[in-house]
């Protein structure tokens, strides 16, 4: 009888145990890097930081689990072959015996290395502690990002609520470092909310935070569940369309008078500009197909060398007009001085920056943005 009881127990114990591995399952992220390559899309993010509420009000209704979730499937669904640095910081009460909020890196900021980070998530512990403090958590990645290249993306993991009486969140304080942060880094940085939970006043205040960075987009938890739901997130946020190769502009041939064949002359190619450049959101490195572009340039200015150019840098409507008026005259500089380098004297070649005051497209996407992150060669 002892025998019976002992083998039911134990085959009780083997059916527990498989059941446990299949609720643990391995995530399997969908393949975003072939996505990318079948879109034509290319990396635009260098950087990111993932904010992460582990405040009081994340215990409600599963929270911090499913916020835990979210950022390992989407560390997970990250393609290998992105070169980005990384960190994981929370914001609440250190523990249960703490008494002040505050706001601590948990993993990074450095180069990401999936297993740690993930690590570092499961680690953070399955509770969270006191009040909201998302404005200091705002201001330290701020400061987790200085002295970084690139473009940068926060990621907010929040339910972003707001408990009356206590003043948690603190709306006023979480705008306040938003718009530093925009000040600090310009159109350089998004921020890219992701609310757990389902109120309606959280989500404003998520929405609005989004809307000042004025790069970004609000996201929930729940629509994330799936991989190719965390997939299409993921190239939202780390991938953005390839710039469109420059189209050269034909050249009208004026017509010659005719002339005897001892005394016939080239034909004059009459334009108003050359060949204009384009460059990657907040570069102002040039690209192979700009050089090769600038390279033609070369060519026709040393066939006429009485003509001169004037080199005039544009940027996208993003970022203020202080920032983007530098950035314009950075592009300039950059296709003026390779001009240089090809044999092109000084004193034909002089720069000017529009900054985004002369855009070729007005809609707000990507598509037009590519168009007016340019160069033009204009003739004097």
């Amino acid at each position: 009888m002892e025998k019976k009881v002992l083998r039911l127990l134990v085959g009780v114990l083997c059916l527990a145990m498989m059941a446990g591995c299949a609720a643990k399952k391995a995530y399997v992220p969908a393949d975003v890097a072939a996505q990318a390559r079948a879109e034509n899309l290319v990396q635009k993010v260098d950087n990111f930081d993932v904010l992460f509420d582990k405040s009081d009000s994340m215990n409600a209704e599963n929270r911090l689990n499913i916020a835990k979730q979210t950022a390992s499937e989407m560390v997970q669904t990250i393609p290998a072959d992105l070169k980005l640095n990384s960190a994981l910081r929370l914001f609440g009460v250190k523990g249960f015996f703490a008494q002040e909020e505050s706001t601590w890196l948990e993993y990074g900021m450095t180069s990401l290395k999936k297993e740690a980070f993930l690590k570092a998530v499961d680690d953070m512990g399955g509770r969270g502690y006191g009040r909201t403090p998302l404005g200091r958590a705002l201001a330290g990645a701020g400061d987790d990002l200085k002295g970084l290249s690139g473009n940068s993306a926060i990621i907010v993991l929040s339910d972003f609520e707001e408990i009356e009486g206590v003043d948690d969140i603190r709306p006023k304080s979480v705008m306040v470092n938003v718009e530093m942060l925009k000040a600090a880094y310009g159109d350089r940085l998004c921020i890219y909310p992701i609310q757990v939970g389902k109120n309606p006043t959280a989500k404003k205040l998520a929405e609005q935070i989004a809307l000042e960075a004025k790069c970004g987009f609000v996201e929930n938890a729940d629509n994330l569940l799936t991989p190719a739901a965390m997939a299409s997130y993921v190239k939202k946020v780390f991938f953005g369309p390839a710039p469109p190769k420059p189209v050269a502009e034909e050249k009208p041939v004026v017509a010659m008078e005719e002339k005897k064949p001892a005394e016939e002359a080239p034909a004059v190619v009459e334009v108003s500009k050359l060949d204009g450049i384009y460059f990657d959101f907040d570069k102002f490195t040039l690209k192979p197909e700009a050089r090769e572009a600038l390279k033609k340039n070369a060519d026709w200015l040393s066939k006429n060398p009485d003509k001169k150019v004037v080199v005039e840098g544009n940027c996208d409507e993003r970022g203020t007009n202080e920032y983007n008026m530098a950035l314009g005259q950075r592009r300039a500089d950059s296709a003026a001085k390779y001009l240089k380098d090809l044999g092109i004297k000084k004193d034909r070649v002089s720069t000017v920056s529009y900054g985004k005051e002369r855009p070729e497209c007005k809609e707000s996407n990507e598509e037009c943005w590519s168009k007016n992150r340019r160069a033009d060669v204009v003739l004097k």
